[in-house]
């Protein structure tokens, strides 16, 4: 088991209602102290590359892959004849055998970029075990987590370095890279959780985010659908 103190010399934390749950972030100032001493427990390092390392599994996606999410589906046809499939985003991960009680760690990277005027985000999906949440932890760069539960509604909340995200049972989420530089954030949640794609797929999103006079805003999806 991981020996780690935080010390919160800072917190300050914002509250979203979704279903009786509640989405938080905080601010964290931790101290930070770890060793290893039993089967199955291990460290990493928080990686300026990665974020986190040694990592065991590497995904990425692609603008083909999130072809029928962005909401201009014409430019993203164009440029996608044109040969260009731009990463959008890459995840690093320690991942667990899928049974109760082990958490799985991984890292994700975002980078900067927009289709027209719409940001880069991830594909963003429900958990496949209802009952697990997720907690994200910023360290580079800045962004939104969209939050939406299954009727809809839907709750944004920021992140970078030093903020804890967290993310209710049962809600979809999403991640968007408003800065212009990456976005790298950790990820922590159940190993049994699984990845519920196809329900978001199936509704998207409430909300998008664009730039509009060089700020990001949110605005109404077009592909919503309840």
């Amino acid at each position: 088991m991981l020996n780690s103190k935080l010390d919160f010399e800072r917190l300050f934390w914002t509250k979203s209602f979704i279903k009786s749950d509640i989405s938080c972030s905080y601010v964290l100032m931790p101290r930070l102290n770890r060793s290893m001493k039993s089967d199955g427990s291990y460290s990493a390092r928080l990686d300026s590359e990665t974020g986190i390392s040694p990592y065991k599994v590497k995904d990425e996606r692609r603008l083909s892959d999130l072809a029928e999410h962005f909401k201009d589906k014409k430019l993203v046809d164009e440029m996608l004849s044109k040969g260009e499939n731009p990463l959008i985003y890459q995840v690093y991960e320690i991942p667990q055998a899928s049974v109760a009680g082990m958490l799985n760690v991984g890292s994700t990277i975002i980078y900067p970029g927009k289709i027209g005027d719409e940001y880069y985000f991830t594909k963003g999906h429900f958990h496949q075990k209802e009952s697990t949440s997720e907690a994200y932890v910023g360290l580079e760069g800045e962004g939104i987590i969209l939050i939406q539960d299954r009727r809809g509604e839907l709750v944004s909340l920021e992140i970078k370095p030093n903020i804890l995200v967290y993310i209710p049972p049962d809600t979809a989420h999403r991640s968007v890279n408003t800065g212009s530089g990456r976005l790298v954030f950790l990820a922590i949640y159940p190993s049994d959780a699984g990845h519920d794609y196809e329900s978001i797929e199936r509704t998207e999103f409430a909300k998008i985010v664009v730039e509009r006079d060089g700020r990001p805003v949110m605005e109404s999806n077009p592909k919503h659908s309840k």
